[in-house]
């Protein structure tokens, strides 16, 4: 299967024709030199300038971009008996020597600033991915570097998880039962690593109207089986 960046995006809509050519244009540069910076990657100044004009756009957003990708993914899935939807959490490290770069948070101290990227995957049998069907992306104001690991502990348990981190998790596997819902005739195996080996997660339904998501989760609490 050979897909290229432009096609999988071609469909975006960001209410300005001049953006949808830009994004083309985009893609190709970068597509050719993902391991380069923006300035290195363009190839004169004006595309250079044109790249960071885009995604300063207000009307560009990481959601339009990857729309139409989601939907191209969606309709690879029907194409298969079996996926496996994996998710999974990367840091995405923004630290620099002087000045920090805007919007970057604190990560596992201080010091460290960037933010985290949590995607939905999908894989046939054979671990071809199909590409993405859902991600979700934040940077923390803040972290706690006073309290004890039991302090931390304890107040992790009296946050609701509505207000923590983990959410990714349940977000995860209600998208993962939305693709189950759009494929019917694709089993649909929901995959997580002992990070989602958390109540809230097992509690979500997992059958829709027309299937059911499965689960495969790497076990990383203790519990009692009857």
């Amino acid at each position: 299967m050979s897909v290229s960046l432009v096609d999988e995006v071609r469909g975006a809509e960001f209410g300005d024709k001049r953006l949808d050519k830009r994004l083309s244009k985009v893609l190709s540069e970068f597509g050719a030199k993902p391991n380069l910076s923006i300035p290195a990657a363009t190839h004169a100044r004006a595309e250079m300038e044109g790249a960071y004009r885009f995604f300063d756009n207000g009307k560009v957003t990481p959601e339009k971009i990857l729309q139409p990708h989601i939907d191209a993914t969606r309709e690879r899935i029907t194409q298969s008996d079996f996926v496996l939807l994996v998710q999974d959490t990367t840091e995405l490290d923004f630290t620099r020597p002087k000045q920090q770069v805007r919007g970057a948070g604190p990560m596992d101290s201080k010091v460290r600033r960037g933010a985290f990227l949590h995607p939905l995957m999908a894989f046939d049998l054979a671990g071809l991915p199909l590409g993405t069907v859902w991600q979700k992306s934040w940077a923390r104001e803040k972290i706690e570097t006073t309290l004890t690991k039991e302090e931390k502990n304890q107040k992790r348990k009296q946050v609701p998880i509505e207000e923590k981190e983990s959410l990714r998790w349940v977000e995860g596997i209600r998208a993962a039962r939305e693709v189950a819902e759009a494929c019917p005739q694709t089993t649909c195996v929901c995959v997580g690593d002992s990070e989602s080996d958390i109540y809230e997660f097992f509690s979500e339904p997992r059958s829709t109207k027309q299937g059911e998501v499965h689960l495969l989760v790497r076990a990383g609490q203790t519990r009692v089986t009857i």
